[in-house]
């Protein structure tokens, strides 16, 4: 099981929202985790501002991209109910980590 640290930030989105959003996160970047095999630890920043999101990650100590992984709140809130969604979500963290390990 990988050590994830996920710090959120919102703007716009009400709390119940908010927590919703954050288990989906920890729980699909646990899921790569055990599916790739690729890092044991991630320390992930989400943000979230007028709708706009973005998200950041250290694997394992390392980060070589340093530009933030774009998502957009719409696919976030789908990605709760919808298994098409949660696995367009999955598939976006995984490239974005494969970049940060420098395995692109």
């Amino acid at each position: 099981m990988a050590e994830i640290t996920l710090t959120a930030a919102f703007s716009t989105v009400p709390a119940p929202d908010q927590e919703a959003i954050k288990r989906l996160l920890s729980e699909t970047i646990e899921q790569l985790s055990q599916e790739d095999r690729s890092f044991t630890r991630a320390k992930v920043v989400f943000t979230e501002s007028d709708e706009r999101c973005g998200l950041t990650a250290e694997l394992d100590g390392v980060k070589k991209e340093g530009v933030p992984l774009p998502l957009e709140l719409e696919q976030l809130e789908d990605a709760q109910t919808s298994a098409g969604a949660r696995a367009q979500l999955k598939e976006s963290l995984r490239l974005y980590f494969r970049r940060v390990m420098g395995r692109s």
